[in-house]
């Protein structure tokens, strides 16, 4: 009789365990919009083209330098995290930012034009602690970490000057950028496996490209790309330069570090799932 209490006891003890343990690892989706809340400045966006306004007349025109905020756009993320308790845990996990596009437009009064714009398609992954109310049905969160990005910037031209009609594309790479984030949110039980969230989150990011590539380049219908030499086609960016840059066409053209705001303010929702 004593050994069978024993044996129930176990039982009960490692089916507790057991519970206790499925109830702390989770996976979760989300999907939300940023909107930007930081500006790179007036002449880093005039160095790429973002432009917009237009010329009446020889001596009359009218231009602005459009903002340019990268971090805005839809996200879209996987989590997996573990709780070590009710009330505390850690997360890690991944968002893709498909950037909206910042445009620009100016038009002149002898029929030239150009149309500009500029994108991010980034990784964010988000290691991150996560607080908790520890409510069963409506259970109130908080998280704070690190963004770690990885992506690029796509920058499309397509103008006409004279008779000319030309199209390029320009993509900056090659950068590791490390921000922050934070996020307050709730969950909402379904049942004991599955619960909806919605959640708004803050991401302090800045992106410095440190190569960039023209990978279209279309002259009057015809793809000149080919013929580019590698300094035509080719960027590096540089922090400090103290001699003149030599114009050897065999080299990338190197220029000053264009830093991007990436930072944004948004609202996520999900599904979460317990394991």
């Amino acid at each position: 009789m004593k050994k069978t209490i024993i044996l129930l006891a176990l039982v009960s003890i490692t089916q507790t365990i057991v519970a206790q343990t499925e109830k702390r690892f989770y996976v979760n989706t989300n999907f939300g919009y940023n909107i930007g809340t930081g500006n790179t400045n007036t002449y880093q966006s005039s160095l790429l083209g973002i432009v917009s306004g237009s010329e009446t007349s020889a001596t009359t025109s009218n231009y602005k330098v459009e903002k340019i905020n990268l971090g805005q756009g839809l996200s879209f993320g996987l989590n997996f995290g573990y709780m070590f308790n009710k009330s505390f845990g850690l997360e890690c996990g991944a968002n893709y930012l498909l950037g909206a596009k910042i445009k620009g437009s100016t038009t002149s009064y002898n029929g030239n034009y150009s149309n500009s714009e500029i994108e991010a398609k980034m990784f964010q992954f988000k290691p991150a602690l996560v607080f908790r109310g520890g409510f069963e049905k409506i259970n109130p969160y908080a998280k704070v970490g690190m963004v770690i990005g990885s992506g690029k910037i796509i920058s499309t031209q397509n103008f006409k000057d004279g008779p000319n009609l030309e199209t390029g594309t320009l993509e900056l790479y090659d950068a590791t950028p490390i921000g922050f984030h934070a996020s307050i949110g709730t969950l909402f039980a379904l049942n004991s496996k599955f619960s909806v969230f919605g959640e708004l989150n803050l991401v302090s990011l800045e992106y410095s490209a440190n190569k960039g590539k023209v990978t279209q380049s279309i002259r009057n219908g015809v793809d000149v790309l080919p013929s580019l030499t590698v300094r035509e086609k080719e960027l590096e960016f540089i922090d400090t330069q103290s001699s003149p840059d030599i114009s050897d066409p065999n080299q990338p053209n190197k220029t000053f570090k264009i830093p991007l705001s990436l930072n944004s303010f948004g609202f996520n929702i999900g599904l979460q799932y317990q394991l």
